[in-house]
């Protein structure tokens, strides 16, 4: 892929960060998934699955509300064995999401949020680059996040797969948990979360662990939400790579490099040379 650098905007090099951070995000949900082993009816599960949301604070009347009729989003099964970060070379997936549409609507988006994008940085020390990298792969830069060509109810699919999924049941139980805590809080209402097969929602797709434990009211209006305006959104994700990521002010992700001959020295000085020229690089 040719560098192809934009002085104050987004390059391909920034939007990488963002693909490969994504990618690997995605990549912690297995590939192969047995077909659907519930050992009991989706309504006997649901009804002993009260206790739990009781035990995290979740009231009757919310558990009521929101599971009393639901019904599992089943299509979840299909999708969790076709994830493209799986059935893609890297290559195919990264041209993919490394578009010029994504290029050219990050650098609009580098200025009309400049003084947005500028307040994270300056708080939380996260690349503004990095965050719109990140913003572009995960939503298009918000365009998708309530599309329901791509994105659906979350609750129904985080019930199917907390039911019906057994390699994973404990984590979506939890994920499931923590919806219903959220909606407890009173942060969302169901028919607002709107995200992918297994429960990411918003402009950078957070599950909701994330929204609970990460999530940042950067605007102020006493509610955390990674919808609407970016703002808690991109702020949130700036403590999570702070937080989970470990990322340190002004450090790179990477940068190319090529080894010499290894029959044209010593090959291991070689590498090592070239780890410290790629680091005063940036």
């Amino acid at each position: 892929m040719p560098h192809q650098h934009f002085p104050s905007t987004v390059s391909r090099r920034a939007f990488l960060t963002g693909v490969l951070l994504g990618a690997s995000a995605c990549a912690a949900v297995p590939f192969r998934v047995s077909a659907q082993n519930a050992s009991s009816s989706f309504e006997t599960w649901r009804d002993a699955f009260r206790h739990r949301a009781a035990a995290r604070g979740v009231s009757e009347a919310t558990y009521q509300r929101v599971m009393g009729t639901i019904k599992p989003d089943t299509s979840v099964y299909v999708e969790i064995r076709s994830q493209p970060e799986f059935n893609e070379a890297l290559w195919q997936y990264i041209n993919r999401r490394v578009s010029d549409w994504r290029i050219m609507t990050g650098k609009a988006r580098a200025k009309d949020y400049a003084p947005l994008l500028a307040r994270i940085e300056g708080e939380y020390g996260v690349d503004r680059f990095t965050m719109l990298a990140l913003w572009g792969v995960e939503s298009s830069y918000g365009e998708v996040i309530d599309n329901p060509k791509y994105m659906r109810p979350v609750i129904p699919a985080l019930a199917a797969l907390a039911w019906g999924e057994p390699r994973r049941r404990t984590y979506w139980e939890a994920e499931l948990l923590n919806a219903l805590v959220i909606i407890e809080r009173g942060w969302s209402e169901p028919r607002e979360m709107i995200g992918s097969w297994a429960g990411a929602m918003g402009h950078t797709q957070w599950m909701p662990e994330v929204w609970l434990h990460m999530g940042v009211d950067f605007d102020h209006n006493g509610r955390i939400s990674p919808y609407g305006p970016p703002n808690d959104a991109l702020a949130g994700t700036a403590r999570f790579l702070i937080e989970r990521g470990k990322y340190r002010r002004g450090e790179a992700w990477g940068c190319e490099v090529v080894l010499p001959d290894r029959h044209g020295g010593d090959h291991d000085s070689s590498k090592v040379a070239l780890a410290k020229t790629c680091k005063r690089a940036y």
